[in-house]
């Protein structure tokens, strides 16, 4: 009878041991089967937070694999992502308006932040007013939202483009043709317009920062259409680590620029002050910018006069009657009830 129930004993252990390993091979197997996410960012202050989110542990601790790419050349990984070669990327929204229009499929999942000072239009130290500009030479990258601050600054002083010479080149080759003198003024994002601003001694007329501008520039989250259908949880991870630092930010900046400068070719010195800039948006400012509105902290309304402006200079050739197709809040609806 001992002998009866000692094998019956063992028959159990062998039975749970043979379900424990079953169990953890399909948990192991559960986690290799999450796709790889391929992130792309630019040099852009709010984009090198990414590099901290990876380097602290935040994508590890939502058990997702992400790659982040930083794309020097911005309109490279605009183009990574139209093409697929990368799953997301963090441009301007004015930026992928473009390809939207021309059938790409993106979408647009999440606010990163609102440009709130570190884009600007610096002018050299004879000049100390927007009004003074008029007849001189600007230098500015044609369709870029850059572009589009530079003319609402030049409205607000009562000026249009006709009033002024602009001279198109890249953001980069603007900032160095202001320091070398061969423009008056140039509109430039930061590192770049602190770069030049401190070069030359020059005069920053109109920032981002102003409140007339505020929502302008929104830097968003967009995704490929492709990946989104073959990597939504995945995605979903990727916002939530965002989050999670975002918290962790405002405890610790000293730590998380530590971390960003380890990836960046700033200092966590350079990374603090050019945050200045940025107005990194939270959950709650995200629930507000899907919404509809009439100011430009709406995402439907800042795209549609995006659209006007791009439209008015011949980069895009119609403004569609909505942009339902653009914007997806429905990953960040899940994770906002997932984090509550």
């Amino acid at each position: 009878m001992i002998k009866k129930v000692m094998a019956m004993v063992l028959i159990l252990m062998l039975a749970v041991s043979m379900t424990a390993c079953g169990n953890s091979n399909i948990t192991a197997a559960g986690a290799e089967s999450r796709e790889k996410i391929t992130l792309g960012i630019n040099d852009w202050p709010g984009s090198y937070w990414w590099l901290a989110v990876d380097k602290l542990g935040y994508f590890k601790e939502q058990g997702v694999d992400v790659e982040v790419q930083l794309f020097s050349n911005y309109t490279d990984g605009l183009n990574a992502l139209m093409s697929g070669k990368i799953d997301m990327f963090v441009p301007a929204l004015a930026d992928i308006i473009p390809g939207y229009v021309n059938g790409a499929d993106i979408k647009v999942i999440m606010v990163q932040d609102f440009s709130a000072g570190a884009d600007g239009l610096v002018a050299s130290p004879s000049i100390s007013s927007v009004e003074e500009l008029k007849g001189r030479n600007i230098a500015i990258e044609f369709g870029g939202s850059d572009h589009l601050f530079l003319l609402k600054a030049l409205e607000n002083a009562g000026l249009s483009e006709k009033d002024v010479n602009l001279v198109n080149m890249s953001t980069g080759d603007a900032s160095n043709a202001f320091i070398a003198g061969q423009v008056d003024a140039a509109a430039v994002w930061e590192p770049s317009l602190s770069m030049a601003q401190q070069e030359t001694g020059g005069n920053i007329l109109a920032t981002s920062g102003d409140k007339e501008f505020e929502g302008l520039i929104p830097a968003i989250l967009a995704v490929n259409g492709d990946s989104l259908k073959t990597k939504r949880e995945e995605m979903k991870s990727v916002m939530k680590a965002w989050y999670s630092a975002r918290d962790a930010y405002d405890k610790d900046p000293e730590k998380f620029a530590e971390a960003v400068a380890g990836g960046a070719e700033v200092t966590a010195e350079e990374f603090l002050e050019l945050m200045k800039g940025c107005d990194v948006r939270t959950m709650e400012d995200n629930a507000e910018a899907f919404a509809a509105g009439d100011t430009y902290v709406s995402l439907p309304y800042c795209a549609k006069m995006l659209a006007g402006f791009l439209q008015y200079n011949g980069l895009i050739d119609s403004i569609p009657d909505n942009f339902n197709d653009l914007f997806d809040s429905s990953l960040f609806e899940e994770v906002y009830e997932e984090m509550k």
